[in-house]
């Protein structure tokens, strides 16, 4: 196993692990990124971007990415596509074993490795992917105004896209397994208000259909037989996944794998810090986790620099 030595090793390279990159870079201190998937992650899934600051035209997603990349790369950011595997504390700070038979030592790692939206589980989910069907209300709805949409989940987040919806598609159906959703009462009602939604319960996803695109999404009742909607877009809000495995043992997660810290991402492990959708937030969008890329570099440049400090018997600043 070959051995690499850094000052900040950031894992995920979303879009809060690019401005931590970026951060980091800029203060001078040696920065790696993993990223065990194409640079952006989660994000790339979705065409295109109309809700980030300062770009009134919108930007397409792949472009917004590259340029968070070459951005941090300008101030000496080096990216690595490879999959952290292990996270364990050292006397100099932290290793990190990869996937691809490297071991890095590192003096503070900031974990940015997101959440996965559980996929809708059917066949057809990944050549329907950014063709009509969504993980995301906020960044897609735009796309689908005036056009019949069907929301599939009936937790909060369900409820919340299909309010989002609401405001501009002429049908929205929310379909969910159980016979009533599971949401806050107030969010219910208010969804209920509106005259273009439709709730399906008692449903589940059976098969995407559509010459290129979402045209149909025919369904599977819980009392028997199938239902079929014209649709244009399939929503999915079925709950999102942390992906914090690797900091089982040294931080504090919830029921639902979330990590719990406050927003300095700071947590009880010296030198650790989380940023992004693997921590509970109260809203999850990329200007959230460009903020959390940045509190948290800024925070690992001050130890990293401290450290270093100490080491050689200086004060710190």
């Amino acid at each position: 196993m070959s051995e690499r030595t850094t000052d900040i090793l950031i894992i995920g390279a979303g879009p809060a692990g690019l401005a931590g990159a970026l951060y980091a870079s800029r203060s001078l201190v040696k920065t790696i990124v993993l990223e065990r998937m194409s640079v952006g992650g989660l994000v790339l899934s979705t065409e295109w971007i109309d809700n980030y600051p300062g770009f009134p035209d919108g930007i397409a997603a792949p472009e917004l990415m590259d340029r968070m990349r070459r951005q941090a790369e300008r101030f000496g950011a080096e990216f690595v596509s490879d999959e952290a595997l292990s996270l364990n504390r050292t006397d100099m700070g932290f290793s990190v074993t990869t996937a691809g038979g490297t071991m890095y030592q590192a003096g503070s790692v900031i974990v940015a490795t997101g959440a996965m939206p559980r996929v809708l589980p059917v066949k057809e989910e990944s050549k329907y992917r950014g063709r009509g069907i969504s993980y995301c209300a906020t960044c897609d709805a735009a796309f689908f105004k005036g056009k019949p949409v069907a929301v599939v989940g009936g937790g909060g987040s369900a409820v919340e896209e299909a309010l989002v919806l609401a405001r501009g598609c002429s049908k929205v159906s929310v379909v969910f397994p159980l016979d009533s959703l599971q949401a806050e009462p107030i969010l219910i009602e208010q969804l209920g208000a509106f005259s273009n939604v439709e709730f399906v319960p008692g449903a589940a996803p059976a098969a995407v259909e559509g010459e290129g695109k979402v045209e149909r999404l025919r369904l599977r009742l819980s009392a028997g037989g199938e239902k079929t909607l014209e649709v244009a877009a399939v929503f999915v809000a079925m709950e999102f996944v942390p992906t914090g495995d690797l900091l089982k043992g040294l931080v504090e997660v919830d029921a639902q794998g979330y990590v719990v810290i406050p927003e300095s991402t700071e947590t009880g492990v010296p030198g650790l810090y989380i940023a992004g959708d693997v921590r509970r937030k109260s809203l999850k969008q990329i200007v959230t986790a460009v903020a959390d890329g940045a509190v948290a570099a800024q925070r690992a440049g001050i130890y990293v620099r401290s450290r270093k400090g100490k080491k050689n018997g200086t004060p710190e600043n």
